[in-house]
């Protein structure tokens, strides 16, 4: 086998019951029995843990530029935050494909094969090299989607002052994210959850300096983001040669082979052209609330901040998940695998239900800690009733998304997000927020979430996700 193929799935083998009745193969495999992962329920919260604290760094770094943003004014805290959906938009099909490098690496860890984790590495950092072009051509494209998606005024100015600064951390985000990736393949989720912190830190402390001790308003939050994700990810890329770079060899950005663009194109694009997807639907949906005024976006940014606390577990339980069945995968066991993927899913379950309780106990108290504006706190109170009632769906949708991309089946991701988040929530939202206000918008993102949370787990069940090659 070349250097840096991940190898091919055996020929099936024994089959086991699997959960639904679905048949399982279990393959035997040349790999070390030390390389599989069991499937337990402290193996998946080790592996997670440090992954939610590094997501409640991020929420951090969201709820301080959202309350700064609160002190400046309602049009900036809904204008900036429409502004980072704008700059998603504009990475998701890179960051999303690239995040697959876990995928890759944690199979070749699995198969017990340390030149194909080696390779795959590389080539992913060599990928993450995109943001470079991605940088230059970035206020142009996000001038454009500007011009699709017609927000108020208000908020365009100050968004499109936010945006023009922070696209110059696309690359540092680009590579150090491949980096991270690489990491949490090979099961280290400590390092990231420690930069993540580096990050909420330093962003906090440049964004009070800046904003209020300069004078630079929204700018000063721009820059602040810039300043901090790019020592964020520098860091990344660093550390990855420095703590795994003595067992696995250099990591240096290599061009992928024929055969390896073969393996992105079946299962990397699909993961990022997914990501884009579901995101960009978010962005015009946004942009529909936008245009019902700057009070509705800011409840709906206040909100949507809040429920950000639930993917702090349901996020670091799918990259956890997604990256034990991917090894289970390539230890020959599908039988651990489907074991991870639904114990994975009860446990997003669970966390997310408690914040739905939350959500229904305590609307006004979480809304005015960002904003006491008697029009925003009525706005954002219907909204959170919304959000409460898809809470436990959502952690369903989000472990099973990630269970199916690390198994390699990124395509039906793709259908899903596609007919679900553009025909449902977009179409629905268009349709109902004339009527019903921003409460009726969100009312189409509950129906979008049901119906993913429902596709997967029927994919899930059928076990046709074992047979997905890489």
């Amino acid at each position: 086998m070349a250097a840096g193929r991940t190898p091919d799935p055996p020929e099936i083998g024994v089959t086991v019951a699997g959960p639904g009745g679905a048949t399982l193969p279990r393959v035997p495999s040349a790999a070390s029995p030390s390389t599989a992962p069991q499937g337990t329920t402290r193996e998946l919260l080790t592996l997670a843990g440090p992954l939610m604290l590094s997501n409640l760094a991020y929420t951090v770094v969201g709820f301080t530029d959202t309350l700064l943003m609160g002190r400046l004014g309602v049009v900036e805290v809904g204008a900036v935050g429409f502004a980072h959906l704008c700059l998603l938009t504009l990475v998701l099909l890179f960051r999303g494909s690239l995040n697959t490098a876990a995928t890759f690496v944690a199979r070749a860890l699995g198969a017990g094969d340390e030149a194909g984790v080696r390779r795959w590495a590389s080539v992913f950092l060599g990928c993450g090299l995109v943001g470079v072009p991605l940088a230059l051509m970035g206020p142009w494209l996000l001038d454009g989607l500007f011009t699709l998606l017609r927000p108020d005024p208000s908020v365009t100015a100050v968004a499109r002052t936010y945006l023009h600064i922070r696209v110059w951390e696309v690359p540092a985000l680009l590579l150090g994210g491949a980096a991270i990736s690489v990491m949490v393949g090979l099961g280290n989720t400590r390092t990231p959850m420690r930069l993540a912190w580096l990050v909420m830190g330093v962003n906090a402390a440049l964004a009070v300096l800046f904003i209020f001790g300069f004078g630079w308003g929204v700018a000063g939050a721009a820059w602040a983001s810039v300043i901090a994700v790019t020592l964020q990810n520098g860091l990344a890329v660093w550390l990855l040669g420095r703590l795994h770079g003595p067992r696995f060899g250099r990591f240096w950005p290599a061009r992928p082979t024929r055969a390896e663009l073969g393996s992105l194109g079946r299962v990397s694009l699909p993961a990022g052209v997914t990501e884009l997807a579901e995101v960009s639907a978010f962005t015009v949906f946004q942009g529909v609330i936008s245009r019902l005024g700057p009070t509705e976006l800011a409840a709906s940014q206040i909100a949507n901040q809040l429920a950000s606390l639930g993917f702090l577990p349901a996020f670091a339980l799918s990259s956890a998940t997604g990256s034990l069945l991917s090894r289970a995968l390539g230890a020959g066991r599908a039988d651990i695998a489907a074991r991870i993927g639904w114990r994975g899913t009860g446990l997003a379950a669970a966390f997310m239900g408690v914040l739905g309780l939350l959500f229904l106990a305590l609307p006004e108290t979480l809304i005015g800690l960002f904003n006491r504006s008697p029009e925003v706190l009525a706005l954002g109170t219907g909204v959170l009733a919304v959000m409460a009632a898809y809470q436990i769906l959502d952690g369903v949708a989000i472990v099973l998304g990630g269970a199916l991309g690390g198994a390699g089946d990124t395509r039906f991701r793709l259908i899903v997000t596609l007919v679900g988040a553009w025909l449902v929530m977009v179409l629905g939202a268009t349709l109902l927020a004339p009527r019903y206000g921003v409460t009726g918008a969100w009312a189409a993102a509950l129906v979008f979430i049901a119906f993913a949370a429902v596709a997967y787990a029927l994919r899930f069940a059928s076990g046709r996700w074992v047979r997905a090659r890489l």
